[in-house]
């Protein structure tokens, strides 16, 4: 049982080192821990077991047990955080939400103030949906405040009050493309994904990624910031501002054009002090 016990330790020990390294690689959340001391009798006391010294009571037989114990109990968690799985009390509860009866007559304004970040998208239908980027971050749980008069309505999004453990990098935010948008967001390392969405006025500050498809329906983008914006080749813009474009692209009296063959259904503006990229894609 010696040798056993000598690979046994050895692999709790990666077990731990894997934790430790998932968690500073930005994928495996703290809140792990709340989910270790919720199933304390399977973790706190075979961990005190293996801590106390070789004795006629803690025999090498219960310190190995003990150890294959908490590798199994490891793994188990670690594929319980990839999975989101309910046994977990990280996941116990749903922090998802949506509200998809949005009228279409009426300017809904998406206010986003956090500094965290965002992946948005569209999706068929009207309303929006948020989740949760399941990734170590500052963010809190999402809520939405959302006005009943005006034109636009608001619906801002903002953090619940978190516990530190329980922390996320982020929402997932789904905007229905039955609707119009204005948008005010700032966020940080964030992916927006403009396409499929009709927007009246959109203001994008913070850091990240932005897609420009075919289909956006929007007249004028306002940037600040640090970001890379892809360009679909069938979105024929105009780049007012100093960024770094392609060098097929026309510089013009009004700005960068991507496509001189069609008139350009989009105003890309960049305030001062940014620093863009611009790529067809």
């Amino acid at each position: 049982m010696k040798n056993y016990y000598s690979t046994l330790r050895t692999v709790f020990f990666i077990i731990v080192g894997l934790h430790f390294s998932l968690y500073f690689f930005g994928i495996l959340r703290l809140s792990i821990i709340y989910d270790y001391l919720d199933y304390w009798p399977l973790t706190l006391i075979p961990l005190f077991l293996i801590l106390l010294p070789k004795s006629k009571i803690i025999s090498e037989a219960i310190k190995f047990y003990s150890y294959a114990l908490l590798i199994s109990v490891g793994l188990i968690f670690l594929l319980g955080h990839a999975t989101k799985a309910s046994f977990l009390g990280t996941y116990s509860q749903n922090y998802s939400f949506e509200n998809i009866t949005l009228d279409n007559e009426n300017i809904y304004k998406v206010v986003v103030n956090e500094g965290i970040a965002i992946n948005l998208s569209a999706y068929e239908g009207t309303g929006y949906k948020i989740d949760i980027i399941n990734k170590p971050g500052i963010a809190g749980y999402p809520e939405a405040i959302e006005t009943l008069v005006g034109n636009p309505r608001a619906v801002i999004f903002r953090s619940v009050k978190t516990s530190s453990l329980l922390k996320i990098k982020g929402w997932q935010i789904q905007l229905g493309n039955k609707n119009r948008w204005d948008l005010d967001i700032f966020s940080i390392d964030s992916n927006i994904d403009l396409n499929n969405l009709e927007i009246h006025e959109a203001t994008l500050s913070g850091t990240g990624t932005i897609n420009l498809g075919e289909n956006l329906k929007l007249e004028k983008l306002l940037i600040n910031g640090v970001y890379e914006i892809n360009v679909s080749e069938n979105l024929p813009i105009v780049v007012s501002g100093k960024a770094d474009t392609p060098s097929n692209w026309i510089n013009a009296s009004i700005g960068t054009l991507n496509n001189v063959t069609e008139s350009y259904r989009l105003l890309v503006e960049i305030m001062d002090g940014s620093e863009v990229i611009f790529n067809d894609g």
